[in-house]
C-alpha cells in the first residue's frame, strides 16, 4: 500500500471504517450524493414523476439554511431546493431519520414555510416583475406550485403502505360523492418511506429506483448495482468512503454518533414507558418514557455544545425547557 492509501486509512473515523460508501440517510452524505445539479435534477424529476416537457428547468439550493419565521424556535432545512418549472412549481427536499410525537403537523408547518417563500421568490422573479402593474395586482395572491419531498427513515403512515405516497387538498363533499380530483394542486406532499423501499426493491430500474437505493441501501453494500449511467456513477463515487474528503468523513461520522445516541435514549425510553404503562396506563406512560428519554438526549448534546435550535429541532423540547436543564 502507498504512503498515500496509508495515510487516507488513517484518517478514517471509527464509525466509518470497514464501510465501502457513506450512509446516505444521513445529512452529510445525503448533500454529497446530491451535490451536482444534474444530480439534483434528475433526482426531482425521478421522485415527482414528471412526464417530459414538464420536467425542471433551472434550480437553485441551498445547504442548511435557517427559516426565520415567527415559531418557537429558529428552525433549519437540511437541503432547501428552488426548482423552475414552466409551470413556476417550487420544490423543497427535507430528510427526516427519526418518527416524533406531531410528525404530519411538521409536514404541514414546513410546507406553510415554504408557500411563503415561494410567493416571495414569484414576486422577485423577472417574470413577475415584467408585468405591468394591473396584471401584477391582479394575481397579486398567485402561489407558485408548492411540494414537499421527505424522505423518512421509518414507516410515515405504519407498515403495508406503499413506499411511495402523495398528499393533496381534497374536498371532503367530493370524496363522499367519490370525486378524487383536488381542490387545488399547488400545495402537494410526497412521503417516501425508506424501509419499506428497501424491503421490495431488489433490483433497481427506473431512475427513481436508482436513486432511492442510493439512500437507503448504499451505506450496506459493499458493491453496487452497475447503474449504466455516469451521472449515478459520479454520486456514487462522492459518497464512497475512500473518495470522500476528510471534511466529510469528519462530519458524517459526527452526525451518526450522535444520531446512535438519540436512538439508544429512545429505545430506553419507549422501554421505560411501557414499564410506567402499567400503571399510569399506556399511553401516558409511554409520553413519560418519551419525556424521559427526550430530556436524556438533550442534556447530552448540550454537554457537547450543540446549538440550542438544534437541540430543539431533534428532541421536540422547547428552547425554555432546554435551558432549564441547562441550569439543572
Amino acid at each position: 500500500m502507498s504512503n498515500k492509501k496509508q495515510r487516507k486509512a488513517r484518517e478514517i473515523p471509527e464509525a466509518l471504517r470497514g464501510k465501502t460508501f457513506l450512509d446516505a440517510k444521513y445529512g452529510p452524505a445525503f448533500r454529497a450524493l446530491l451535490s451536482e445539479d444534474e444530480a439534483i435534477r434528475d433526482f426531482l424529476n425521478s421522485i415527482l414523476r414528471l412526464e417530459p416537457g414538464r420536467r425542471i428547468k433551472t434550480l437553485e439550493y441551498t445547504f442548511e439554511d435557517p427559516l426565520d419565521f415567527r415559531t418557537p424556535e429558529r428552525k433549519t432545512l437540511i437541503f432547501d431546493v428552488h426548482a423552475w418549472t414552466e409551470d413556476h412549481r417550487c420544490l423543497d427536499i427535507e430528510l427526516q431519520r427519526a418518527t416524533h410525537s406531531f410528525f404530519i403537523d411538521r409536514v404541514l408547518l414546513y410546507s406553510a414555510f415554504l408557500a411563503i417563500k415561494g410567493r416571495q421568490k414569484l414576486e422577485n422573479s423577472p417574470e413577475f416583475k415584467s408585468l405591468d402593474e394591473k396584471e401584477r395586482l391582479y394575481r397579486r395572491y398567485e402561489l407558485p406550485e408548492v411540494i414537499s419531498i421527505w424522505l423518512c427513515n421509518f414507516h410515515p403512515l405504519g407498515k403495508g403502505r406503499d413506499y411511495h405516497d402523495e398528499w393533496k387538498l381534497y374536498s371532503q363533499s367530493d370524496l363522499v360523492r367519490k370525486k378524487t380530483v383536488p381542490v387545488s394542486e399547488k400545495l402537494r406532499y410526497i412521503l417516501v418511506d425508506l424501509p419499506e423501499f428497501a424491503r421490495v426493491c431488489k433490483n433497481p430500474e427506473s431512475n427513481e429506483a436508482k436513486w432511492l437505493y442510493l439512500v437507503a441501501k448504499a451505506g450496506d453494500e459493499e458493491v453496487l448495482p452497475d447503474f449504466g449511467d455516469p451521472v449515478f456513477e459520479r454520486a456514487a463515487d462522492r459518497i464512497r468512503v475512500n473518495s470522500a474528503s476528510d471534511e466529510l468523513l469528519r462530519r458524517q461520522a459526527k452526525e451518526m454518533v450522535t444520531q446512535d445516541e438519540i436512538d439508544v435514549r429512545l429505545v430506553d425510553a419507549e422501554r421505560l414507558g411501557l414499564q410506567r404503562g402499567e400503571k399510569l396506563g399506556l399511553a401516558k406512560g409511554e409520553k413519560l418514557g418519551m419525556e424521559k428519554g427526550m430530556k436524556s438526549v438533550a442534556r447530552k448534546m448540550l454537554a457537547k455544545g450543540s446549538p440550542l435550535s438544534e437541540i430543539a429541532d431533534i428532541t421536540g423540547l422547547s428552547e425554555k425547557e432546554i435551558r432549564a436543564l441547562k441550569k439543572s
